[in-house]
């Protein structure tokens, strides 16, 4: 019975789906006058709430044109951001239309942001397979990380990580480790740690932290590339010999990280390699789907020298295994 229950488990958080709440931009082009409307989506797990745009706003001494200012929600102070501004879209004004618009105050990397929408439309749910990664050009210049077709509609995720790591300079990962530390790390290990995140910004600034505490790294940019990757090395019988680690990112397009969590403790192969989630949304109800799947350990952004830290745990427990 307990097996069963298990079981159960397993399928609930190792679906590799996910509710995705969708709202809407509206934009006017500058040249033809031409009202078009965007629709973007973000991971219902990472919505406290949807609110209406608040009557009282603090602006922000010398922040970027973006953050509109603060505001207060049951004594919470909250930065408020404008995504039309974000993207460079220029609004139709309207006297009083503010009003109309919804604010979802989401929870990333342990804080609150909240983001100007100009209408919230429903919940889908689906799997993370049916996102698609975006083209190079929309990636680097517009802050997607993945595409989504639903019948007709074209629903864009954003990269929030990337938007609030430019307003908050703590949201940024980064490690504040010697170079004694890393030299240290350089002469013990000879293997690589195989880093899985879909937002290039938050990839690359992992892979360049970890080099620099003498780490090497092998960057991948979601889970589904990530498990083909580990599966050529177990062919060649090489996945022990050049994997020491594995962090995840949770939320990817075409295989998120609870997913690829049950994959590699599914192959007997490696199921042994530590993997450790490192994600802006660890809440409890996560860190449970996590312990599911079979996560060695779970760290919320940004913190990278406590990821390291807990990484070495997790290295130093199998190998006295």
């Amino acid at each position: 019975m307990a097996q069963q229950s298990k079981s159960n488990i397993l399928l609930e958080v190792g679906t590799n789906e996910l509710e995705v709440i969708t709202f809407y931009i509206e934009w006017i082009d500058p040249d033809t006058k031409v009202i078009h409307k965007n629709t973007y989506g973000i991971n219902a797990a990472k919505v406290r709430e949807l609110v209406a745009y608040p009557d009282n706003i603090t602006e922000v001494v010398n922040s970027i044109s973006c953050v509109k200012g603060v505001f207060l929600l049951r004594n919470n102070t909250i930065p408020l951001i404008d995504l039309c501004d974000w993207f460079s879209y220029q609004t139709k004004q309207r006297e009083g239309g503010e009003r109309k618009w919804v604010v979802i105050v989401a929870d990333l990397n342990g804080k609150a942001f909240g983001f100007i929408t100009h209408g919230v439309d429903k919940v889908y749910r689906f799997s993370w397979s049916q996102i698609s990664p975006p083209p190079e050009l929309i990636a680097s210049s517009q802050s997607i990380t993945g595409i989504c077709q639903v019948d007709d509609l074209i629903i864009q995720m954003i990269d929030f990580e990337r938007i609030v790591g430019t307003i908050d300079p703590t949201m940024v990962v980064r490690s504040y480790r010697d170079q004694a530390d890393a030299r240290q790390i350089e002469e013990k290990y000879d293997r690589a740690v195989l880093v899985v995140d879909d937002s290039r910004v938050v990839l690359i600034q992992l892979t360049r932290t970890l080099e620099h505490a003498g780490f090497k790294v092998i960057p991948m940019p979601d889970g589904q590339a990530a498990f083909e990757f580990l599966e050529d090395l177990r062919k060649k019988d090489e996945v022990n010999k050049k994997i020491l680690a594995i962090i995840s990112d949770i939320e990817m397009p075409r295989m998120d990280g609870h997913h690829l969590c049950l994959r590699v403790k599914q192959q007997p192969a490696y199921n042994k390699i530590p993997l450790i989630l490192f994600s802006s949304m660890i809440t409890d109800a996560l860190r449970r789907k996590g312990e599911a799947v079979g996560a060695d350990d779970q760290v919320t952004k940004p913190e990278l020298d406590k990821l390291i830290d807990r990484m070495h745990d997790c290295i130093a427990r199998l190998e006295k295994a």
